[in-house]
């Protein structure tokens, strides 16, 4: 009879609702006294008319009609008075209890428990099994409201794909801030909180809240049965035409020895671009190796992947990706030198390296130079360019037997150009090779000059400048690991090319190798070993100094069967010492300062922008636009920082799974960024179910933590008494539709009774 009573005035869940404690009448329009007294006048004196004598209704005719027009105008005083009820009512209700499925990356791991009881379910799958059968009964003793969760709380999903990091902590932290009547939460997880957050500090608020957190456990405690494999070393960049080398590193764990195969693809290529047949996989890492030769300019986007492993319970880490930017741009070299047998054979071999856009300026004995290849400066009747904008088109130069009488044509007594060398290394970031002659280095009085300070060796006059004689080179230990010695890929290989080498015929005199510079290569003499080629970094270049003239013995004098180590050795030193080709005057330059991007954290890039001597530009005007995954875009507007001229920093906050764009744009230059986001396989590393962390935190919280298996005992450990709340409602009584029926029901009733006794 209440339930019927508190549904027509207009509640909700009225079966819900146990007694009502108190109420109140009050008029939010109250009428005037004047009024109110009228109307009610104007009611009784219509209700009295019925009992004039000359009336010819019946006795129970008229009082009905007096009744209902008392009753009419009752609903008219309330009505017009706005009459509203103020109802206090006791409810009993069902507890709440949140259940958080994990659909991290660690959850897609195959060693959990099925149906069936068979091993080899992923734990998200065994998940979802025990909430939708195991926890059935459940929802008829609770409410029971669901979330996924991985690195961040979201809505329930059916169909959620196990691929990101966790966070179990602010996931559980989140569903206490949104719900506020929570009676328990229960934690479908393996344990793996990416963050490694623990709970300490949570836990003691959730207790104090009477709020416990009741985990059930999915997986294998025991180490995992994985295959995995990582690419340890891929280049950012590479140049169109040239090679570019992928290493890898294949691993396995309680696996045993297996044999797969290793192919590397190209996005959007079905086909492999190569392949590796019979790698034996067991407790060892197996290092692989891949080159290729890109055909296109632009992004490309290459994985490892491992085919035909048996018993892994992951395929996440069995896919290695790398992204490369492949350039048209050619390394721009300059080389100056005078007529010799070094200078024709280096100018041979470098016009004809693909990667490579060589000019050479060679001096003639009776003096002006004789120019060959597409210069990038005017006057090359001078040498070098004369102006110093001029000098940075060139990524290195390579400077062989020139006099240093030469930087001090037309009394330069400053040696402008040498010191545009210096300036050229340090600053622009380029490559200067200088070579063994009978003018450089000590023989050439070099010493105290701007080049002596460049040269990784030190520079001092001496009474013998040369040392005559064939010799053999010895590269030392850092030199046969080094990526200029880099003659094979194997390192015994390698160091038997090195040894095999024909041998050179004289070198100069240098002093030791300056502190921070690398020695590569010595000659042996009976007074001890003498540096031979070193190479070391000055600014933002490098400099590679060789103390002999004759490599192209190399050349002239290798064995007609076998590889041009000649050829192999010129070409990895302009390779790495070739700036990177996307710093350009004016255009901007991104820089990650993270090599992933993981969804849930923040990244920084930065962008360097220089001007045509490439000096940092200050205060300008650079936009950035950040384009999501699902197309949302954000602009931001860096400055650069007092103590970091040109450097204009961003922070990008990695909110969803997937590509994203960054487009940097100052004035009509614009340069992208792809970056992926991926997924949380960092927590792979190590997939252990974490009972013992979910132990402590559900102890801490007033809970208790659960195997998959124990399902009953769970229902049984959570308190599931209904609670009993109290509520406030106000009803508007004189807007109902109850009333306002009721209203035509008394008129209407009215109307019937005075014409049926044909009375208007």
């Amino acid at each position: 009879m209440l339930s019927s009573l508190l549904r027509l005035l207009g509640l909700d869940s009225t079966a819900s609702i146990e007694r009502v404690t108190d109420w109140i009448w009050r008029a939010t329009s109250p009428l005037p006294s004047w009024l109110l007294w009228l109307l009610i006048l104007a009611g009784l004196t219509a209700a009295c008319l019925n009992f004039l004598r000359q009336n010819v209704m019946t006795l129970g005719t008229r009082v009905l009609l007096a009744v209902t027009r008392v009753a009419g105008v009752a609903l008219l005083l309330l009505m017009l008075s706005q009459m509203e009820l103020g109802l206090t009512f006791e409810r009993t209700l069902k507890p709440t209890v949140a259940i958080l499925t994990d659909t991290s990356a660690s959850m897609g791991v195959e060693d959990a428990e099925g149906p069936d009881g068979a091993q080899g379910t992923t734990r998200l799958a065994a998940a979802r099994t025990f909430a939708n059968v195991q926890l059935k009964a459940l929802e008829e003793k609770a409410d029971v409201v669901r979330y996924n969760f991985d690195w961040r709380l979201e809505a329930f999903q059916p169909d959620a794909k196990a691929q990101r990091p966790t966070r179990i902590v602010e996931a559980v932290a989140e569903t206490a801030r949104r719900e506020n009547d929570l009676r328990a939460i229960v934690l479908l997880t393996d344990g793996n909180d990416t963050a490694g957050d623990k709970g300490e500090l949570l836990a003691p608020l959730l207790k104090a809240r009477q709020l416990p957190v009741f985990p059930v456990v999915f997986g294998s405690a025991q180490a995992p049965k994985l295959a995995r494999v990582k690419i340890n070393s891929a280049a950012g960049y590479v140049r169109l035409g040239d090679e570019l080398r992928v290493a890898a590193t294949v691993s396995a764990s309680e696996l045993g020895e297996q044999t797969v195969r290793v192919r590397l693809m190209e996005d959007g290529r079905p086909e492999p671009l190569a392949t590796r047949e019979n790698v034996r996989l067991g407790s060892e890492p197996v290092d692989v190796a891949f080159v290729i030769k890109p055909e296109r300019a632009g992004e490309k986007k290459y994985s490892v992947v491992l085919d035909g492993v048996k018993n892994s319970v992951s395929q996440s880490l069995q896919v290695a990706e790398h992204t490369v930017s492949v350039l048209d741009s050619k390394i721009r070299v300059l080389y100056l030198d005078i007529p010799r047998d070094e200078r024709k054979l280096i100018g041979q071999w470098l016009a004809r390296d693909p990667v490579v856009d060589l000019a050479t300026l060679t001096m003639l004995p009776k003096g002006g130079w004789y120019a060959q290849g597409a210069l990038h400066h005017k006057n090359a009747g001078e040498g070098l360019p004369g102006a110093e904008a001029d000098l940075y088109k060139y990524d290195i130069i390579l400077l062989g037997d020139i006099p240093r009488s030469y930087f001090r044509e037309g009394g330069d007594v400053s040696e402008t150009k040498m010191q545009w060398l210096a300036e050229f290394v340090s600053r622009r970031g380029g490559g200067l090779v200088t070579l063994g002659g009978r003018n450089v280095y000590a023989a050439g009085q070099y010493q105290d000059s701007a080049l002596a300070r460049l040269s990784p060796f030190v520079i001092e006059a001496t009474n013998d400048p040369q040392v005559p004689k064939p010799f053999k080179l010895t590269p030392t230990v850092a030199g046969l690991s080094h990526p200029l010695f880099l003659l094979e890929a194997d390192p015994a290989a390698n160091r038997e090319a090195w040894f095999d080498l024909p041998t050179l015929d004289g070198c100069n005199r240098v002093g030791k190798v300056k502190p921070g510079a690398s020695l590569l290569a010595v000659r042996d003499t009976p007074e001890g070993p003498l540096p031979l080629i070193a190479v070391q970094s000055v600014g933002k270049g490098q400099v590679l100094a060789l103390a002999a003239d004759t490599t192209w013995r190399w050349e002239m004098m290798r064995p007609a069967v076998g590889e041009d180590y000649f050829r192999k050795f010129w070409g990895n030193a302009m390779r790495q010492l070739a700036p990177d080709p996307r710093v350009e005057p004016d255009r901007p330059q991104i820089l990650r300062q993270q090599s992933s991007a993981t969804v849930g954290r923040s990244i920084t890039l930065s962008t360097r922008l220089v001007d045509s001597v490439y000096q940092p530009v200050r205060g300008a005007e650079i936009v950035v636009k950040v384009t999501s995954p699902t197309g949302r875009i954000t602009r931001y507007l860096p400055r650069d920082g007092r103590d970091s001229p040109g450097l204009y920093e961003y922070e990008i906050a990695i909110d969803e799974a997937g590509d994203w764009q960054v487009d940097v744009t100052h004035k009509d230059k614009t340069v992208t960024e792809k970056i992926t986001a991926g997924t949380g396989l960092e927590e792979l590393e190590d997939t252990r179910a974490n009972l013992p962390a979910m132990r402590d935190f559900a102890q801490a919280t007033g809970g208790r933590v659960f195997a998959s298996a124990e399902a009953s005992t769970l229902l049984e450990a959570l308190d599931l008494t209904p609670r009993r709340v109290s509520e406030s409602a106000v009803v508007a009584v004189w807007n109902l539709p109850l009333t306002m029926a009721l209203m035509i029901a008394v008129v209407c009733l009215d109307c019937w009774l005075r014409k049926r006794r044909g009375m208007v």
